[in-house]
C-alpha cells in the first residue's frame, strides 16, 4: 500500500472540506493517506469537525490565527511535513478542500508519475460539464500562460493549480516551502516553478482526477460591471492581486522588465472596463 501525506488549508467550508476528505479516501482505498490539515481558525465548526473525524482519519490538525490564507496555510502545513514526517510517506499530495475525487483517480497519478520517471503530476479537475477548471500551467509568452488540457499529458508544464498535485517525496523534500511574500494567490504558482527550475518535470494527468468548480469572478477585481475604483481597492485586497506581491512574483520569475509592464497591466485593464 502507497503512502501519501495530503496537505490542506481550509476556512469556514465546513462541510466541503469533509466532502472532500470523504471523497478523497472512500474512492481510493488502494492508498494509506496521512493528513495535515491547518484550518485558519474557522468559525462555522471545521475545525471542531475535523478534530472529531481523527478518529477515523489520520489527521494532524493544526490551527491557525485567522490571517494566514490560502499560501501561508500551505506554507505551514508543508514546514509541518517536513519537521515531523521523517520517514512514512512515498507522495505529498497538496489538494484544495472544494475538490470530490473520482474513483481510483491517486493510483492513476501515480501510475502516471511512474511513467513518466517520477514525474510531478498535476491532477486536472472539472466542472459538472467537464470542463477541465484547474490543472497544470504552461507559460506562452512571458508571463501569459495556458490551461493545459488532459489531452496535452505528455506536454512538460511550467507549473500548477495546487487544486491537487502529486509530487514524489524526493521532490518535496529538495524544494523549500511556498515563499513567505505570498499571502494567498500566487504561492502555488511560484512553488511550481521553482520545482521547474530545480530541474523536477511537471505534467497534466491524462484524465480527470474531481470536479471543482470554477472561482467565480462575480464581486471581484475582475468584474467588469463594477466602478474602477471599486475594482482597483478589492484588487489590492489579499484576496485579489496586490501589487507588492505580483511585482515580487514577476521580478523572481521574469525578470524587472516584466515586472513593471505586467504590474500596470491590470490598472490600464481596470480603467478601460476590461
Amino acid at each position: 500500500m502507497v503512502n501519501i501525506c495530503a496537505i490542506i488549508t481550509c476556512y469556514n467550508r465546513k462541510e466541503k472540506t469533509k466532502n472532500c476528505i470523504q471523497s478523497l479516501v472512500m474512492n481510493n482505498v488502494e492508498i494509506n493517506f496521512s493528513f495535515v490539515i491547518v484550518d485558519d481558525n474557522s468559525t462555522d465548526g471545521t475545525f471542531e469537525l475535523l478534530n472529531e473525524m481523527k478518529k477515523d482519519y489520520n489527521i494532524h490538525l493544526i490551527r491557525g490565527n485567522g490571517s494566514l490564507y490560502y499560501s501561508g496555510g500551505m506554507r505551514k502545513g508543508m514546514k509541518y511535513v517536513k519537521a515531523n514526517f521523517d520517514t512514512g510517506y512515498e507522495y505529498i499530495l497538496l489538494i484544495n478542500d472544494d475538490v470530490l475525487f473520482f474513483s481510483e483517480s491517486i493510483p492513476q497519478l501515480i501510475e502516471q508519475s511512474i511513467q513518466q520517471h517520477s514525474a510531478i503530476v498535476v491532477g486536472a479537475t472539472c466542472d459538472n460539464e467537464n470542463q477541465i477548471t484547474y490543472g497544470a500551467i504552461k507559460y506562452i509568452k512571458g508571463f501569459r500562460y495556458n490551461l493545459l488540457s488532459i489531452n496535452e499529458w505528455n506536454l512538460c508544464a511550467d507549473t500548477f493549480n495546487a487544486n491537487c498535485v502529486l509530487i514524489p517525496r524526493r521532490a518535496f523534500e529538495d524544494i523549500d516551502v511556498i515563499d513567505k511574500h505570498y499571502l494567498h494567490s500566487l504561492g502555488d504558482f511560484d512553488y511550481g516553478l521553482s520545482l521547474r527550475k530545480a530541474g523536477y518535470k511537471i505534467y497534466s494527468s491524462k484524465f480527470f482526477v474531481g470536479i471543482c468548480e470554477p472561482n467565480s469572478e462575480e464581486g471581484t477585481w475582475l468584474d467588469k460591471t463594477l466602478p474602477p475604483g471599486e475594482r482597483i481597492k478589492k484588487k489590492e485586497c489579499v484576496k485579489g492581486a496586490p501589487i507588492k506581491q505580483w511585482f515580487y512574483f514577476l521580478k523572481k520569475n521574469f525578470g524587472i522588465i516584466s515586472a513593471f509592464r505586467g504590474c500596470l497591466t491590470p490598472y490600464i485593464r481596470i480603467l478601460i472596463r476590461k
